[in-house]
């Protein structure tokens, strides 16, 4: 991607919808939005970008030139003339014209280090954001669940009085439908609390600091299963290409291969031109210019230092690259395995644990209503399924957030990724 039309995008980004009213519904794709405009480090990072390229220019520049001007007067006896003397000159020092080139290819990826940091920063960014809209979605299922269990454990624990006052229970059936109900009440009291922890995450990540603006609004994605396919061969490959981490060390690699250049053109001359005009006595028929070359001459201690150490510089940047490469594949590693295993979870509870919890919970309901259930082997099964859903949400949520901690690797997203792997 052309790191120009980056830039672009992003100014173009970070300048729009600056005054936004409240919001009462909040897509993930929107929240990503704001957060990515809102958050103080990643619009710090964007400035860097143009450090950099301020950088690049002041580098590139010739130093100033030297303007001298001068007046010599010298009065003397009264029997000859006085005697004046006026000077203009004008220099400029420049050093070996290469040099110029590699400084701008040294500043130019300097520049490009910016971006990547920028972008780096951007994806953990988003990264948090969807983990933390995805937490929410996640928490206000355990909610929901927990408010039908209170519900059920309400409904039971009245039937128990009812069966205990006909004499068709007994009193440790009613006392436990009592203690089922609290816990009941205490568990959906959690959940609530862990909603709104979740909520402060999502405020928070969305950079609206002491502004409690989440805690309102309505999250109008779902936090659902989607099935992709792609092998961890392909998320090598893509990484190798994409991830920012392995793009700057590649970059560190080549300035320290420009620098070691640099060293070896220390022993190239620096030039100076320089041109001057003079007058004396009202004569200004003086005038000249001059070529100067200035040539290193203690180079055996001077430059060679300099020349080993920007050798031992790239061998260590080379070093850096290789074990940066080495640090991603392992994390790449351990985040599919977490992908693969995660998805596993989820089709183990679509394909067997749920369904066949749903299934017995009816049977309970069925039999206890009749009479050939008793209420702790009741409870035992409604356990069971409360369990069974509130795992499934969990397991549903670690799926998704091991995609978005392989994105935030890879810094790409997992749809491209895709895309690639059919091509």
């Amino acid at each position: 991607m052309n790191k120009y039309f980056i830039l672009a995008a992003l100014a173009l980004f970070i300048s729009k919808l600056n005054g936004q009213t409240e919001i009462n519904q909040l897509s993930l794709n929107e929240a990503i939005e704001i957060g990515v405009r809102q958050n103080p480090e990643l619009l710090q990072s964007a400035e860097n970008i143009n450090a950099a390229k301020g950088r690049f220019w002041k580098g590139i520049s010739l130093p100033q030139p030297e303007l001298e001007l001068s007046l010599e007067y010298a009065p003397v006896n009264t029997s000859l003339s006085n005697y004046s003397e006026r000077t203009f000159a004008i220099s400029q020092s420049f050093e070996f014209p290469t040099n110029y080139f590699l400084k701008g290819n040294k500043y130019s990826k300097e520049e490009e280090i910016a971006l990547e940091q920028f972008l780096l920063k951007k994806y953990e960014l988003v990264k948090q954001i969807k983990s933390a809209y995805f937490k929410v979605l996640a928490d206000q299922s355990i909610v929901k669940y927990s408010e039908e269990n209170l519900i059920i454990s309400d409904d039971f624990y009245k039937k128990a009085q009812i069966r205990y006052n006909v004499g068709e229970g007994t009193n440790i059936e009613e006392l436990t439908a009592k203690v089922q109900l609290s816990e009941a009440k205490n568990k959906l009291e959690i959940a609530k609390n862990n909603l709104n922890t979740s909520l402060a995450e999502l405020n928070y990540v969305l950079g609206y600091g002491n502004q409690n603006k989440t805690s309102s609004l309505l999250l109008t994605d779902s936090l659902i299963y989607t099935e992709h396919n792609f092998s961890l061969e392909t998320v090598y490959q893509t990484a190798e290409e994409t991830n920012p981490q392995i793009k700057e060390a590649k970059l560190n690699n080549g300035i320290a291969g420009v620098e070691k250049t640099l060293a070896w053109s220390s022993l190239l001359p620096n030039f100076n031109l320089a041109y001057f005009k003079q007058s004396r006595d009202g004569d200004s028929g003086f005038y000249g210019a001059s070529f100067g070359v200035s040539v290193p001459l203690w180079f055996i201690m001077d430059q060679r230092g300099a020349i080993q150490e920007a050798s031992a510089n790239e061998s260590i940047s080379e070093a850096l690259l290789q074990q940066t490469k080495n640090e991603i594949r392992l994390k790449l590693k351990n985040a599919y395995t977490n992908y693969v295993n995660n998805k596993q979870q989820i089709k183990t509870y679509t394909d067997d644990i749920l369904p066949q919890t749903e299934e017995v919970y009816r049977t309970a309901i069925k039999s206890y209503d009749a009479g050939e259930l008793s209420y702790l082997e009741y409870m035992q099964v409604k356990q069971l399924v409360i369990n069974a859903r509130e795992n499934y949400i969990t397991a549903l949520f670690n799926y998704n957030k091991s995609l978005f901690e392989l994105e935030e690797i890879i810094g790409k997203n997992i749809y491209e990724l895709e895309n690639k792997n059919d091509q």
